[in-house]
């Protein structure tokens, strides 16, 4: 299975790539959500262990998009769905194979899925930073979606993830703890439930266990960066942070 963090090219564990001339037929991404019953949780996630999972990747083998990552909850939330998913396709006509897709099975789900989780949102994205190199091993990582409103210009709001944001990740991802992240943009933000997306991967437990501290360390590092500097004292005037949870990825069985 491919992802959006898999991605060719990327040699150096702390590299940040940002993508420009997006939108138009230019590479998107699709980020789904997902929520079931609470009675009907455990078999929802069941479900996508299995035949929901064999399902996205026959898609993918077959040409319908280039990658795609399922990430089920790992706790409980009555306010916040139970599974993401997204969904990579090298150019935006390409979302036309999946549109003939929903016709029979409504967010990637056949009739035995919808019958236990159902989609709730279906967001046009850009993948626009992404740095390290996800772990080859992927049940060994511990994702965490961090849902954002951004309260100011799209440009004003670049600016500040290139100049606060991004310096940080990067030394997260130099520390190890974190070998991966990715920083999603929706494509129509008026009205949305959010306007960015981070996917941060942690090395298991361990990298969530010392986030805060990596945290900490990383700004002491930056202190006196002139763009961090810029950004840290108004950080909460330009974007709002929604509530944050963890994830475990859903992977086809190796044969």
């Amino acid at each position: 299975m491919t992802s959006a963090l898999a991605v060719a090219g990327v040699p150096a564990a702390a590299q940040t790539v940002e993508k420009r001339g997006r939108a138009g037929e230019g590479e998107t991404h699709l980020v789904l959500t997902y929520k079931a019953p609470i009675e009907k949780r455990v078999a929802f996630r069941k479900y996508m262990e299995s035949s929901g999972v064999t399902q996205f990747e026959g898609w993918r083998n077959k040409g319908v998009f280039t990658g795609y990552k399922i990430l089920f909850a790992t706790q409980v939330n009555e306010q916040l769905p139970d599974m993401w998913v997204i969904i990579d396709f090298a150019k935006f006509s390409d979302i036309a194979k999946w549109h003939a897709i929903q016709r029979y099975y409504p967010g990637g789900l056949a009739p035995e899925g919808i019958a236990l989780g159902v989609p709730k949102t279906d967001t046009y994205t850009d993948l626009v930073w992404q740095g390290g190199t996800a772990k080859a091993d992927q049940s060994k990582s511990l994702y965490m979606i961090i849902p954002y409103i951004s309260l100011v210009a799209s440009e004003k709001y670049e600016d500040f993830v290139n100049k606060y944001v991004v310096p940080q990740l990067t030394g997260w991802v130099e520390s190890g703890l974190m070998p991966s992240y990715a920083i999603y943009l929706n494509q129509n933000p008026t009205n949305a439930p959010w306007h960015s997306l981070l996917l941060l991967e942690y090395d298991g437990i361990r990298g969530m266990a010392l986030r805060d501290s990596l945290k900490e360390t990383i700004r002491g590092r930056l202190a006196n960066d002139p763009g961090y500097k810029q950004y840290s004292e108004i950080k909460t005037t330009i974007r709002k942070e929604l509530e944050p949870a963890t994830f475990e990825v859903i992977r086809p069985k190796q044969k």
